[in-house]
């Protein structure tokens, strides 16, 4: 009974650390949003990308060799977390990139609202992972928010910038299907060894768009401010970020780890405000707050869970 007691105490206090990580990587992602919206202009979409995983890249492998673990991981894990690099550093890197030229920072970020219903679905059609009627009551309510706020943004004249917000809507699948995957691949592995080869196979297809985008002309404009937050968005947003991600998702299952995300949009709007001066009207305020209360909801724990 006493080891027993012991590991339920273990288990909580993962499950803690685990909502913990979650939450700040999603406000760290939101602060990416406000980054990128500043830089893109100015460094080419794809070698912001590129630089973006590299710096990344280069922040995980030396935390795995200060904490003393391997990166090698076998050759039939490789392909498989190559695929998770591809979806949730490539892609996602490209779709954000150029999809901040057409659209604003806000309704990029509200176009990553509906990811968590998305997974809660496929979590329970391809997971077989159980939803409590507290969870699901919550989602719900988050997703009536976030059906709000994308029609007041659309009412505030997002610009005609389409393209740009089906780009971003993209990003939210991909990003499902990533952690869909990855719940089934990052248990198994350090989050640290499967965040380095992850986004090392993410970098490398960004290079290989970031060369035809040189050979087409495209040239930075390196300035202090351009440096710097390439520098924050490569080592906090990515190497940090998606440590804290993979090692969250390892220890809270998906659908209630996929709620974090709607503190991301919520951290767009409290800095697009000063940043950018983006104005929400207070409908997109109002629907905001909706949307983080069910997130609340929906990540409450439970006596059992």
């Amino acid at each position: 009974m006493e080891r027993e007691a012991v590991a339920k105490r273990i288990g909580e206090r993962g499950q803690i650390l685990g909502h913990v990580l979650l939450a700040t990587t999603a406000i760290l992602w939101g602060s990416s949003y406000i980054s990128t919206r500043l830089t893109v202009g100015e460094v080419p979409p794809l070698l912001l990308g590129m630089l973006r995983g590299l710096l990344g890249t280069l922040v995980v492998g030396i935390a795995a060799w200060w904490a003393g673990e391997p990166l090698r991981v076998p050759p039939r894990v490789w392909l498989p977390l190559a695929g998770l690099g591809a979806l949730g550093v490539g892609y996602f890197y490209l779709g954000l990139n150029l999809a901040l030229q057409w659209t604003t920072a806000t309704t990029a970020s509200l176009l990553s609202l509906p990811y968590p219903a998305l997974t809660a679905l496929g979590s329970w059609l391809f997971l077989k992972e159980r939803l409590r009627p507290t969870q699901a009551a919550g989602i719900g309510l988050a997703a009536v928010g976030a059906t709000w706020l994308t029609l007041a943004t659309a009412q505030e004249g997002v610009g005609g910038a389409w393209f740009g917000n089906l780009l971003a809507l993209s990003i939210t699948v991909a990003w499902t299907i990533y952690t869909l995957l990855g719940r089934r691949i990052l248990p198994h592995l350090s989050a640290l060894t499967a965040t380095f080869h992850m986004m090392l196979a993410g970098t490398l297809l960004l290079a290989l768009g970031a060369g035809v985008e040189f050979l087409r002309g495209a040239r930075p404009h390196w300035t202090v401010e351009t440096i710097l937050v390439t520098l924050y968005l490569g080592a906090v947003c990515t190497g940090l970020g998606y440590a804290f991600w993979n090692r969250g998702l390892s220890l809270v299952p998906a659908a209630a780890a996929s709620t974090y995300l709607y503190l991301q949009p919520v951290t767009v709007l409290a800095l697009a405000i000063p940043m950018l001066g983006e104005r929400p009207s207070l409908g997109t305020i109002a629907a905001g707050v909706l949307v983080i209360a069910g997130t609340a909801l929906a990540a409450r724990p439970t006596g059992g869970d």
